[in-house]
């Protein structure tokens, strides 16, 4: 009789012991997921696709666009120089999200009233134009994609791309330009090139431990991509882009061509 009492008591203890070791597995599995959740930080880490909501403080129905519209990139600054980023597509059932990320802006946030060289990236609705890049494009880019070398300027007199090193402006492809100018879509302020006002103000990728700009919108190289790729489904005059810091989104809502390509007047408390 000991020894049955004791047989079932050493059976009882095991089958605690295996049980005690499920359940902790599980347990610990479940922590180190939740804990891989949390590490998930900075641009990039707000990525969404057409399957969830965006959570921006604009309504993308309510931008005055011409008809022709079908791809619209919208800038919320959050902060200093700290933005999220959305990409919209607009089909048969209206504006739908199909890329949205954080990202960087000017050294000095953002203004209405940009001056060559403050490092302030410019609010308003333009019409983007000039896709290029330092790498070669991928499928789904557009047809007109230029791969610059040495030999393009980016020209503050035209605020153009040029081959023509005579031209004063940036040398977009050269070395000192890597990464930022992987890819790169002019955002299309200032086209009519007003002397002082800016030029070279693109959207482009981050580069390596950079978290402002010059005046670009920054955004990650596999996100920028996603935006190349829309640009080269609708091509020239079908992509644009809204920018201005978050809550101020009625302010610019119908001002794309105001101002002779500039930024709008407005109180946007920047």
């Amino acid at each position: 009789m000991i020894r049955k009492r004791l047989a079932a008591g050493i059976r009882a203890a095991v089958l605690a012991a295996v049980l005690g070791a499920v359940m902790g597995g599980t347990a610990m599995a479940a922590g180190m997921a939740e804990n891989d959740r949390d590490l998930v930080t900075g641009p990039g880490a707000q990525n969404q696709t057409e399957e969830h909501e965006q959570t921006g403080t604009f309504d993308v129905n309510r931008f005055v666009l011409p008809e022709e519209a079908r791809v619209l990139v919208v800038v919320e600054g959050t902060g200093a120089s700290a933005c999220n980023a959305y990409a919209f597509e607009r089909g048969e059932n209206g504006w739908e999200l199909r890329m949205q990320t954080g990202g960087y802006l000017g050294l000095n946030g953002m203004s209405n009233h940009r001056t060559e060289g403050d490092k302030t990236t410019p609010i308003g609705v333009f019409q983007m134009n000039t896709p290029f890049g330092q790498d070669a494009p991928l499928e789904g880019f557009p047809a007109n994609y230029i791969k610059v070398d040495e030999t393009y300027i980016w020209s503050q007199d035209s605020n153009r791309l040029v081959r023509d090193l005579s031209a004063s402006g940036e040398q977009v492809g050269t070395a000192g330009y890597a990464e930022h100018y992987d890819y790169v879509i002019d955002a299309g302020y200032n086209r009519n090139a007003v002397p002082k006002a800016g030029s070279a103000l693109f959207l482009h990728c981050i580069g390596q431990g950079k978290t402002y700009t010059s005046g670009c919108v920054s955004i990650p190289k596999e996100e920028m991509a996603k935006v190349m790729r829309l640009y080269g489904t609708y091509g020239d005059g079908a992509c644009y882009t809204a920018q201005a810091p978050a809550g101020t989104f009625e302010l610019i809502y119908d001002t794309y061509g105001a101002n002779n390509g500039l930024s709008p007047e407005g109180d946007f408390g920047v």
